[in-house]
Parts: C-alpha cells; structure tokens; sequence
C-alpha cells in the first residue's frame, strides 16, 4: 500500500459510500422499533427460545415485508403509516438503484452534491419517522430504552454476543 495521497474522486466516493452506510443504517435501526410493535403481539408465558425463534425469523424478513404485516394493525396514529411506506420506496431505492446510477453517473462536483442531499433528505425524514415511532411505541406503553431499570438492561446486555455474528465464514 503506498503512501500517496488520495485523489479527490477517491474521496468523494468515500464520503458518499460513509453517508450511505449511515442511512442504510439508520434503516436497520428502523427495523428495532418495528419488532417492538410485533412484540406486543407474543403471548405471555412464551419461552426464551420460542422469542428468540420470533426474532430470528423477522431478522430474516425483509424490511418492506416487515411493514407490510405491520401496517394494517389499527393503532397507527395520523399520517405514520404513509411515512412508513415512504420510508420502505426509500430504502428499496437506496438499496437497488442508489449507488448503480450515482457510479453510472458522469462524475462531477454537482453529481456529488446530488447524491449527499439525497442522502441528506432521506436522513432527515428517517430522523422524524424514529422519532414518532418511539413517541406512539410510548404512548402503546413500550418501554424505551431510556426507561429501562438497571436490572433489565442487565439482562439485556447477557444475552449481546460475545463474537462475531455472520452468515458466511471460510
């Protein structure tokens, strides 16, 4: 590897391959509020392994098939389930077409700038859904983080893997 600096094209792909890394994970965090609303849905008495079943399956769904089996209950407040749906054609976008037509793209400051508002926007509307999805989890009685008593967060912190999580090794 040499020393040289890099050039400014090279750059510029890194800060937009950072700010769609961002974004994409904001999605993923998106994803943990939603599993809250499908928790209240489990039935009490159910086993540790029975809930990590639960899990391990709606880790495995995709996020549009997620909201498409959330979005029907009857609890969403005004207007949330038309952000959502926003927030799923956003993503989907992000995730198919966003860095095929930025790289297709002739490269050009302005082209850059392009792609950064548009992840810029689409940051700022993940902010908002967050934040209404936790106030409405809120008002449902689902705890937030930040309610959470030592012991629980305790428990919580047992059960974080000690190792690497992933789908594929040598």
């Amino acid at each position: 590897m040499s020393d040289a600096e890099p050039d400014s094209q090279t750059v510029d792909q890194f800060v937009v391959y950072g700010a769609y890394g961002e974004i994409m994970h904001q999605f993923q965090i998106l994803e943990l509020p939603l599993w809250g609303f499908l928790a209240r849905n489990l039935k009490s008495g159910i086993t540790f392994d029975q809930g990590t079943a639960k899990v391990e399956r709606w880790d495995a769904t995709t996020f549009g098939k997620l909201w498409r089996g959330l979005r029907t209950q009857d609890h969403w407040p005004a207007g949330l389930v038309a952000e959502l749906d926003q927030a799923v054609k956003a993503r989907n976008y992000l995730a198919h077409h966003f860095l095929r037509e930025y790289f297709l793209v002739v490269s050009s400051d302005e082209h850059r700038e392009d792609a950064l508002t548009q992840l810029a926007r689409i940051g700022k509307r993940l902010d908002a859904v967050l934040t209404r999805l936790g106030e409405h989890g809120g008002a449902l009685g689902l705890p937030d983080d930040d309610e959470l008593d030592e012991q629980t967060r305790q428990k919580i912190e047992a059960l974080r893997p000690t190792s690497w999580l992933t789908a594929f090794s040598d």
